[in-house]
């Protein structure tokens, strides 16, 4: 089933109802939330951080078609939307950023509609790079079926919990971890700047650690191609760290 931002909306509307049924229910654990925390790792910083951001949209550094496929993989159950659809709407965003035509500014949206409703957003996908590779292809053409059968998968193994723990409520967190990227570390109050850029992006300390270094942004607004999104040496980016291990060739201009 081809991914659409109706059918994105009703997986996060449903992630997003469950996660607090889950909050109240018999399996808030200290045990699931790390389970939870440790699959937002894999979607949020291998899957969204590294490979659909740093690497895909991008292009920060080379690494093998292993890792790129998946991290894709790992990104695609975090119900943020495809490669090719995530690509595309980054790049549109540093094209437009803070302007008219930024699909997810809360300057130009409002807070609501950039927080939890940037998917309705009009996106270009038909000059995306990624159309010329068939694994991404097939991962935006069949998104929804093979969320629906890890889905199953987790089901199968163990029930509504595992559903829950294993896949909703971790895709509820990135969602809105990756979303405040985009309108907190967008409003100029609430963080600081380390370059004066042409937009209001800022960093924001408490995104910078708990979304992977994504929330050094005005570091990375400065130098979109830099792999690394820190400056300060207390702005730690582990995605960065990550990056050092896997990749093969750092294509960064300093």
């Amino acid at each position: 089933m081809k991914l659409t931002s109706i059918n994105l909306f009703i997986f996060q509307l449903i992630a997003h109802i469950l996660t607090i049924y889950w909050f109240f229910s018999e399996y808030f654990t200290f045990i699931n939330i790390f389970y939870v925390f440790l699959v937002y790792f894999f979607t949020g910083c291998i899957g969204m951080s590294i490979t659909y951001h740093r690497l895909l949209t991008h292009r920060s550094f080379k690494t093998n078609k292993i890792f790129e496929y998946i991290g894709t993989m790992l990104a695609t159950i975090g119900l943020t939307g495809s490669s090719i659809t995530w690509t595309a709407t980054h790049r549109q965003h540093h094209v437009y950023t803070d302007k008219v035509n930024d699909p997810h500014s809360p300057t130009v949206l409002g807070y609501i509609k950039s927080q939890w409703f940037s998917m309705f957003s009009s996106i270009e996908i038909k000059r995306s790079s990624l159309l010329r590779d068939k694994f991404h292809i097939f991962m935006h053409r069949h998104y929804i079926s093979i969320n629906l059968l890890y889905g199953i998968i987790l089901f199968i193994i163990g029930g509504f919990y595992a559903v829950l723990t294993f896949w909703l409520v971790p895709a509820c967190v990135l969602w809105n971890a990756g979303s405040m990227i985009n309108t907190i570390s967008h409003t100029k109050i609430l963080g600081y700047r380390n370059y004066n850029t042409n937009d209001n992006s800022v960093n924001n300390f408490l995104l910078g650690y708990l979304m992977w270094g994504e929330g050094w942004h005005n570091n990375h607004h400065k130098n979109q191609k830099n792999e690394n999104f820190s400056v300060k040496w207390w702005e730690f980016d582990i995605s960065y760290r990550i990056i050092k291990l896997i990749r093969i060739k750092n294509v960064v201009n300093k």
